[in-house]
């Protein structure tokens, strides 16, 4: 997936918040998100070692086409029925579906010219815009405090990207426009989370891309070796696995607790890019990425206990 927000809204914006699970302690909870930001992160580094042999278009259907399959297998198995696969609104499940295709798609060419921690950092800034889109097209207040933090966190972009320095260049537009796409999915499944039965929100969220996908690859196909087959598996894995730990985690725990530590999937980043491709984050990096994470976090704050006072 790009992004774990994108997950995060989904379900924090079509499940209620209170404890669901009781028998699974806050600790465990955060432990469940923590481990869902390592296996996400060590999703896309995996795309972004495929990509180093296997067309771009390839990686990105192996990772959506596996994870449909395998969601696709859990769920019809666990309700014992097709009832999900029934959208009551197509249209915004396609419109929102798609943006989450685009997003995944300018994430994994952006992370073939880049660092995976500096493409992570950028595409972070999706919760922040969130705040912009839902003004301009829901119609919410969006007070200057907000717009102070959407400030910060583009300043943010400029340190990891660095504009002129000739470090990254254009290829820091890509995560970017990443981070705005996910912003459009994030306030569609605000949307559409009344129109919908979340388990046909979740599946459509890969579902779409997936046979869009399958229809356009033999244009690009060759073959694969067992190694890399394991590897489009894996990715497919991933995706569910980290899926599975975030339901989980937020039907478990209050998500006001659990929002700060989905960023973690940035530390998991770094450490997977260095670990992987002996990428190491620069001074500028680091300033940029505290600067994005900490907005994030302030319009989590302002979200959740400015609302409630």
């Amino acid at each position: 997936m790009a992004c774990v927000w994108g997950r995060v809204y989904t379900h924090t914006m079509t499940f209620p918040q209170h404890t669901q699970d009781n028998d699974i302690p806050p600790a465990i909870a955060i432990l469940m998100l923590l481990i869902t930001g390592g296996v996400l992160a060590g999703m896309d580094v995996t795309a972004k070692y495929l990509a180093l042999n296997v067309p771009i278009l390839m990686v990105i259907w192996g990772r959506y086409f596996f994870h449909t399959v395998i969601t696709f297998a859990v769920y019809a198995g666990k309700r014992r029925s097709f009832e999900f696969l029934r959208a009551k609104r197509p249209g915004l499940q396609f419109l929102r579906a798609g943006c989450l295709f685009g997003a995944t798609a300018f994430l994994y060419v952006a992370i073939t010219m880049m660092p995976l921690g500096d493409a992570s950092a950028i595409q972070f800034m999706a919760p922040v815009l969130v705040t912009l889109i839902s003004g301009l097209f829901l119609g919410e207040r969006v007070g200057p405090r907000r717009f102070a933090a959407v400030g910060v966190a583009f300043i943010g972009v400029l340190f990891v990207a660095r504009p002129g320095s000739g470090v990254l260049g254009w290829t820091a537009v890509l995560p970017f426009v990443t981070a705005i796409l996910l912003g459009i999915y994030m306030v569609l499944t605000r949307v559409i989370r009344t129109k919908d039965n979340p388990d046909t929100t979740t599946f459509y969220s890969t579902a779409v891309g997936s046979v869009a996908l399958t229809l356009a690859v033999p244009y690009v196909w060759q073959a694969l070796t067992p190694f890399e087959w394991l590897l489009m598996v894996s990715m497919g894995l991933a995706g569910a696995i980290g899926h599975f730990f975030l339901v989980k985690a937020f039907h478990s725990a209050e998500a006001s607790m659990l929002a700060p530590f989905t960023y973690s999937q940035v530390v998991a980043a770094i450490i997977w890019g260095f670990l992987i491709f002996g990428d190491v984050p620069s001074l500028w990096s680091a300033i940029g990425a505290t600067l994005i994470i900490g907005s994030g976090i302030y319009v989590w704050y302002r979200e959740t206990f400015g609302a409630k006072r």
